[in-house]
């Protein structure tokens, strides 16, 4: 192989990765509020679930994705979607309307209509893995975003979050 041929092979290689990071959606805290009065720690953990979501949704489903048009900046708008979806079945069941929270395929079926069964039911498996993985860290975690839902996150004012 010409040196040629590598240079072009590392130059197609650089920019690939270049589209691929700017592809990269980031979920910030900024998705979950649009006034100082939705700045509640209910909101904070949506924004945490969202951010878990997306982080079980592993390489291997992302490459199956994105052979349906879906990129990384859509998922993150999915997780986002699916999120703020859970907000009304959390309620639910802290007000004691219903014992358990549900995880649903109508949230996904609704963002991503055009995707098969297999991808939804694999997008609905990442959904519960990082439900489970948020509400286990939840036992130990000092925030208490769920028992005290109504108060204040001054997280969602720290810079850290939006870099």
């Amino acid at each position: 192989m010409s040196n040629h041929s590598l240079k072009t092979m590392k130059d197609k290689a650089m920019k690939n990765r270049k589209i691929q990071q700017n592809n990269l959606a980031t979920i910030t805290p900024a998705a979950f509020y649009t006034n100082e009065k939705d700045k509640i720690k209910l909101n904070w953990f949506l924004f945490e679930y969202a951010a878990e979501l997306d982080s079980h949704i592993k390489r291997p489903l992302r490459k199956r994705l994105k052979r349906k048009n879906i990129d990384n900046r859509k998922i993150a708008e999915f997780c986002i979607y699916y999120s703020k979806e859970m907000k009304a079945e959390i309620l639910d069941k802290l007000s004691g309307r219903i014992e358990n929270v549900a995880l649903s395929y109508h949230a996904i079926e609704d963002f991503f209509p055009h995707l098969n069964d297999k991808l939804v039911d694999d997008l609905l498996t990442s959904a519960f893995d990082a439900w489970d993985s948020l509400t286990s860290m939840c036992v130990i975690c000092p925030t208490r975003c769920i028992s005290e839902k109504d108060n204040k996150a001054p997280m969602f004012d720290d810079p850290i979050y939006y870099e």
